[in-house]
């Protein structure tokens, strides 16, 4: 492992899982619904700021969830080797977004001609500001990839770390729809956003 990553045992392996990535996705996932219901929502309210801060959210977690599948472990994060595992591909992020996410994101970069981004599905070309959806449909496929991974593993430590997985996907997708479903949505005149799936 690296520096500021030593290796983890079994114990410390499940509780990486259960709090630190299972924290990363359910933020991501509820950003990301939060940032299409304001978008959807379109208040241009003077102050209100609501959709910037969730991009922003959206691409943070999105950017630490992408390092730790599609890398390995380096001295400043763990990634899924850690479990014993290859990194999983994902073209998106790093023949695409892995430059942008991170340049726009954690550094002041002249923003006023921006670089174009493939969306999930490959059909359109977005501004990095329109794609905090994308990022988070690319990472829960990349989450599926890694339950997959986790269960054929040969080490029964780490696939039995499968089904906490899966749970974990499922309850970050049933609270990222609650954001849909609050009362404040509602009070807002939008009875229904248009539904993700993630």
């Amino acid at each position: 492992m690296g520096r500021n990553t030593p290796q983890m045992n079994n114990v410390q392996l499940k509780d990486y899982l259960e709090s630190h990535l299972n924290g990363e996705l359910q933020w991501l996932l509820r950003a990301a619904t939060e940032w299409h219901a304001q978008k959807q929502l379109n208040l241009r309210v003077g102050g209100y700021h609501a959709q910037v801060y969730a991009m922003d959210s959206a691409f943070l977690h999105a950017r630490t969830l992408f390092e730790f599948f599609t890398k390995n472990t380096s001295d400043n994060y763990y990634a899924v080797d850690a479990y014993g595992l290859a990194p999983i591909q994902s073209p998106l992020y790093t023949n695409n977004w892995v430059g942008v996410l991170h340049g726009y994101l954690m550094h002041a970069q002249d923003r006023s001609s921006p670089r174009q981004l493939t969306s999930f599905d490959g059909s359109t070309s977005r501004d990095l500001n329109q794609m905090p959806t994308d990022f988070a449909r690319e990472v829960v496929r990349l989450w599926t990839e890694f339950c997959k991974e986790l269960a054929s593993s040969s080490d029964s430590n780490i696939s039995a770390l499968e089904p906490i997985a899966r749970r974990i996907l499922q309850e970050a997708t049933n609270n990222a729809a609650a954001v849909l479903n609050r009362k404040s949505v509602h009070e807002l005149g939008m009875s229904a956003v248009t539904a993700i799936v993630w």
